[in-house]
């Protein structure tokens, strides 16, 4: 393999993980916000790094002037993706990260046109979140064509980080985006409620705005899509109720508390809790006569399935397997990429294989 990677948020949970299965695989850079923690992981590796911030596009240029490939892993995304987006076209390099929220990959798409004049592939969401789902649902439409809406299911998560409780703050709001009739539309919080069986018998879920509004609907072409995460009956109203409240209050106070209760929280699971825990993504594709049918995969926990799929990611576009502009993961590494990467498995093919009257 050839070209040199940025891996940027190398000392965060995530980052060190990836950090450590790169080095000695390529030619790596690790870099990040605190020159502390960046020299001391990078002299663990025995590889270069960089300490800089992403706030001086100058810097940014000076950074990045002898990469080839950028791995960003520093999240919220929503503040810290579009300067590195563009800091990656400025110098023609090209991008990967990590991002699950919806509104990094409507900024990726507004880049497509510039991405391709510039030769640069710009491919967010090669995590859990959209990585995962974003397979999942081309395989259906693979093997239902006809399909013209989709609703993804994802189980209630297990483990969960400091990173993306801070993430998940960022992105409180009173409205849930969905896709409708090929258009991005919103409605309340907590009012679209469906069943999925995740396994153990039909557990409901409340629609959340999660990227697969965008990126399921460029990978599959279907017009009309909802994502719902599973929530138990107490979880349900509360979340209905904060949506209320901020349509009263607005969505600032919400999301500073949601930054405060982030910074109380651990860095991150242990490998035994993580060990005992996956996600199921269950997707229901409906054809025009509204007959339903069902596909689910399991993956490993989220934190071990973003190492395995971004380490997979960064040796596939070094080997050339990219395509320019803005891209999915399906699209771009195949809808077989999560299983390929062993970071994930079709649950129950032979009931997958089965189609029911909605």
């Amino acid at each position: 393999m050839t070209g040199r990677v940025l891996l940027y948020g190398a000392t965060g949970f995530t980052g060190q993980e990836i950090a450590r299965m790169l080095a000695g695989t390529c030619d790596l850079v690790i870099a990040g916000r605190s020159e502390e923690k960046v020299h001391a992981l990078a002299e663990h590796l025995d590889v270069p790094w960089r300490s800089f911030e992403l706030d001086n596009p100058q810097v940014l240029d000076v950074a990045l002037d002898d990469i080839d490939l950028v791995l960003h892993a520093a999240g919220p995304f929503t503040r810290t993706a579009r300067p590195m987006m563009e800091a990656a076209l400025r110098n023609r390099v090209d991008y990967l990260d990590l991002a699950g929220e919806w509104p990094v990959f409507l900024e990726a798409a507004e880049l497509h046109g510039r991405a391709k004049d510039a030769g640069v592939m710009i491919l967010p969401g090669i995590g859990l979140t959209v990585a995962a789902s974003d397979c999942l649902m081309a395989m259906a439409k693979e093997r239902w064509p006809e399909t013209v809406r989709m609703c993804l299911g994802i189980s209630r998560a297990q483990v969960i980080s400091r990173g993306s409780v801070a993430s998940a703050a960022q992105m409180m709001d009173s409205r849930v985006v969905v896709r409708r009739g090929g258009e991005l539309a919103t409605v309340p919080a907590g009012s679209l409620v469906r069943a999925f069986d995740f396994g153990a018998g039909l557990s409901e879920a409340t629609a959340m705005s999660w990227a697969d509004v965008i990126t399921g609907a460029i990978t599959t072409r279907v017009r009309d899509i909802e994502v719902y995460s599973e929530m138990r009956w107490a979880e349900r109203a509360s979340y209905r109720l904060s949506g209320m409240t901020m349509d009263v209050f607005g969505a600032a106070p919400a999301r500073a508390l949601g930054k405060a209760v982030a910074k109380l929280w651990p860095e991150g699971p242990g490998m035994e809790a993580r060990g005992q825990a996956s996600f199921v993504m269950v997707v229901h594709a409906l054809d025009p006569w509204r007959r339903e049918r069902r596909m689910a995969i399991r993956t490993r926990d989220g934190y071990s399935f973003s190492v395995l799929t971004a380490v997979d990611a960064v040796q596939r576009v070094l080997a050339g397997q990219r395509k320019e502009g803005f891209r999915t993961p399906a699209l771009t590494f195949g809808p077989n990429f999560i299983f390929e990467a062993d970071a994930a498995r079709l649950e129950d093919p032979e009931r997958a294989s089965r189609s029911e009257v909605a």
